[in-house]
């Protein structure tokens, strides 16, 4: 409860009230009773003047009559109300009104005596044990020609002044308890006018601090609360609009982050992350919850992207590099590092962007590859007619024979680089897609037999035996039927080339719901299983040297794969060596 602004102002205002009550009670009953003494000292100095006139004589005269002077003290005693003590020069006292002045002890030391025997008037305050209270003593001395001769005093207990005072005390409490009641309902009610409207302001300022952005004070005070209200309504528009302003522009940020190809990492001053986009999640399989506030290396287990990131923080600059991930599967990463600096250039972290160049560096390999292969695939036969044309001019007269046995080598070798130049451009037509075929329902019954129309006399010539597996109904594919002509002669001339004497392929066509299927089959030599991945990239030969002998170009298959992938279809292959080998390969159903 006290924690809370309205009790604390209420503790100290009735601190400052009791406090003033106190100091104002002290001051008063001093002055109080400096007056009421007063008084009291100028009425008893009245009172004291009136019985030295009355007794003078008879303090003054030879023969003391103590009797006389004794009686004539209580009578005077009883009408001022005051106790009256006569005593002489040497301090006898010749008489009392309350005791018996033949019994009590010599006076002469007492502070107002010797007050009055210097002075003339002297006065004293004290504890009287006699009568067991505070008592005010005032004393006159008595002269004769000057010379002093005996002293009236009166003793009037204090008991009065006590009470009136102790009254009045007693009313200033009262009087301060109201004061306190009445101040304290007035103060509630202040603080209460000063601390709802505080209230009222925490509650708005938490509910803006949770997201409520659209609450506003509604006081119309022209005090400072009112003022304060003002510039609370006006801070909360302007910070409402900023924070509207930095939410689009997160907003955005977090929308291209999200839409970015790139991964995009950020980490802090000292390495640790503090943000990954959905890019670098997949590059690295990893989640982004996983990984805040944690260190490079922890996450990624990459030695060489830890050092290009640390290495920018370092030395302030940008750094670009090319790392290789061996888990999750390998990669090649091209790693740029742009570090964050604040307005005093001081690093406080940086971000990584990370693409993923895996596949631009393996098709700049193929493409190495490629321009390799074609360069000796073409030097090959154009070194074998330069070399046969070379001897025909040399040798004028060379033999019909030989003669007729060159220039044939010079046709195969022509037919084989036409060949290679026509597979070329199909493939690149294929895999540019800049002519669309036309795309008609094909009927694959009428397309094995137009290939086996052109296959079937190599067969015979290889006595190879063809066995064909085909539906008679089987369901129409949407395509253009050149192209799978192309696609069948390709698969069923390969099965021929590497099939022995005597060897078998197969054709074989089956459906099921969506896909029209087709088996191409053979007894040949088989494939190597180290060679399965790559036997549809573009020159790849498994046997290079049977392959140029029996006239491939090494661009068949990738044909194939381009042709089926144009079609919307896909294959596999399962092979054996010295078992054969089997192409698995599908369309879809046309619709």
């Amino acid at each position: 409860m006290f924690k809370s602004i309205r009790w604390k102002i209420m503790v100290l205002w009735l601190i400052l009230i009791i406090s003033v009550l106190i100091f104002s009670g002290m001051i008063l009953n001093d002055r109080l009773e400096h007056h009421f003494i007063n008084q009291l000292e100028h009425d008893l100095i009245k009172e004291i003047r009136l019985i030295r006139t009355l007794l003078k004589d008879r303090i003054n005269s030879n023969q003391r009559q103590i009797k006389e002077i004794d009686k004539l003290v209580g009578k005077y005693s009883e009408q001022i109300d005051a106790r009256i003590t006569i005593i002489d020069s040497d301090g006898v006292v010749l008489g009392d009104s309350q005791e018996d002045p033949t019994y009590m002890d010599n006076h002469l030391q007492r502070p107002e005596v010797q007050e009055a025997l210097k002075s003339e008037v002297g006065k004293s305050t004290r504890y009287s044990k006699t009568l067991q209270m505070n008592m005010k003593y005032m004393a006159l001395a008595v002269k004769t020609k000057g010379k002093v001769t005996g002293i009236v005093r009166l003793a009037l207990p204090l008991t009065q002044v006590e009470n009136s005072l102790f009254d009045i005390f007693w009313r200033l409490i009262s009087s301060g308890l109201a004061a306190i009641i009445i101040s304290l309902i007035l103060g509630l009610n202040l603080t209460k006018r000063i601390t709802d409207p505080i209230d009222r302001m925490t509650q708005v300022a938490t509910g803006m601090a949770e997201g409520n952005l659209d609450q506003r004070l509604s006081f119309n005070f022209k005090d400072e609360l009112g003022r304060l209200s003002r510039a609370f309504n006006n801070m909360a528009d302007k910070l409402e609009a900023k924070i509207n302003e930095i939410s689009g522009e997160k907003n955005k940020i977090e929308a291209i982050l999200r839409g970015m190809g790139d991964g995009v990492i950020a980490v802090n001053d000292v390495g640790k992350i503090i943000l990954l986009n959905p890019a670098a999640e997949h590059l690295f399989q990893l989640q982004e919850k996983k990984t805040l506030g944690k260190y490079i290396l922890e996450v990624t287990h990459n030695h060489k992207l830890e050092e290009t990131i640390m290495s920018s923080l370092e030395k302030g600059k940008d750094i670009t590099e090319e790392i290789e991930t061996i888990y999750p599967p390998e990669k090649i990463i091209r790693v740029h590092v742009t570090p964050i600096k604040n307005d005093k250039t001081t690093e406080q972290g940086a971000v990584a962007v990370l693409r993923d160049v895996t596949e631009l560096r393996r098709l700049e390999k193929i493409r190495t590859e490629f321009v390799g292969n074609v360069s000796h695939e073409l030097r090959t036969p154009l070194t074998s007619i330069k070399g046969y044309v070379e001897t025909l001019l040399a040798e004028e007269k060379c033999e019909r024979g030989i003669r007729q046995r060159f220039l044939q080598i010079i046709k195969d070798e022509t037919d084989r680089l036409e060949q290679l130049i026509t597979d070329l451009l199909n493939l690149s037509q294929l895999e540019s897609k800049s002519d669309s075929f036309e795309q008609e329902l094909v009927d694959l019954n009428q397309v094995i037999e137009d290939v086996l129309t052109t296959v079937m006399p190599k067969a015979d010539e290889e006595k190879i035996d063809l066995k064909v597996e085909v539906p008679p109904n089987v369901t129409k594919v949407r395509g253009n039927q050149g192209q799978l002509e192309r696609l069948y002669i390709n698969l069923v001339d390969n099965g021929i080339k590497y099939t022995s004497n005597g060897g078998q392929v197969r054709i074989e066509v089956y459906e099921d719901e969506t896909k029209v299927w087709t088996e191409i089959s053979d007894t040949g030599m088989g494939i190597p299983e180290e060679d399965l991945p790559r036997i549809f990239e573009r020159f790849y030969r498994v046997d290079k040297a049977r392959s140029r002998k029996l006239g491939g170009t090494g661009l068949g298959l990738s044909i194939v794969k381009h042709i089926l992938e144009s079609h919307n279809g896909g294959i596999e292959v399962e092979s054996e060596v010295g078992e054969g080998t089997n192409f698995i390969f599908w369309f879809p159903k046309a619709e």
